[in-house]
């Protein structure tokens, strides 16, 4: 499996701090930077390689503080470039070169996940897998993509999924947590840019769900969105460290 951390983009929901540094080296308390997390969980699950996505906005910044992984326990770190913020599937884009007929699993540098994800090890690797979290109020869903869902044979399916939904269906929302089998680049070729400009996860995601091989599985344990000051400071505070 092919471990992904994207950590381009413009950092815009964290200006002016990210004027002067990349978003992921925020620091999120006394002893931890953004980008930790993320490939500590990787770590935590086991992987022993790592890919690191980073665009023009500091990018360097991200190279000199990762470096080769060592510190989290990785044998090798590696490198891909996103020009600009070009959506989270244009992501995959970038690191098709460094794959060899295996499934990627993929996570946004500014999320926090508290624990290793063990359902990881369960998914069925032919299928695609998004991860859903209970926020626990319908507006702050608003803000997020969603899985929803139809009552078929007795049992509730994913339907549909609606990237900022106006009216959610319920509280929880995607995270930035996905894992794609190996047909993922082939898939990623015939997406379209939306209306921004980007090729969505969204779009990537509904191909899989038409297919009947899209996975959605609930977070174990606290998952925060750490690129945009509401919650990071909110993490802050809950944080006993600062």
């Amino acid at each position: 499996m092919l471990y992904c951390v994207a950590a381009g983009g413009s950092g815009t929901r964290l200006l002016p701090q990210t004027k002067f540094v990349n978003k992921h080296l925020i620091a999120c308390d006394s002893k931890t930077l953004m980008i930790d997390y993320p490939l500590r969980l990787f770590a935590k699950s086991g992987a022993k390689e790592v890919v690191v996505v980073t665009g023009s906005n500091h990018a360097s910044q991200i190279v000199d503080y990762v470096a080769d992984g060592e510190r989290y326990g990785f044998k090798r770190a590696e490198y891909a470039f996103q020009a600009k913020p070009a959506g989270i599937a244009d992501v995959l884009k970038r690191i098709f070169h460094k794959s060899d007929k295996e499934g990627v699993l993929l996570i946004l540098g500014d999320n926090y996940f508290s624990t290793t994800q063990e359902s990881l090890q369960f998914i069925d690797q032919t299928k695609a897998a998004a991860f859903q979290y209970d926020v626990g109020s319908l507006i702050k869903a608003q803000a997020f993509g969603q899985v929803q869902y139809t009552h078929a044979k007795g049992v509730m399916m994913p339907s549909d999924i609606v990237e900022k939904p106006t009216m959610p269906q319920h509280s929880k929302i995607l995270t930035g947590l996905y894992y794609f089998p190996e047909d993922v680049f082939d898939k990623v070729d015939k997406l379209s840019p939306s209306a921004r400009n980007e090729l969505e996860i969204t779009d990537l995601l509904r191909l899989y769900l038409k297919e009947d091989r899209l996975q959605v599985c609930d977070v174990e344990g606290s998952w925060a969105d750490l690129g945009e000051w509401e919650s990071l400071v909110e993490f802050w505070k809950k944080n006993k460290e600062l």
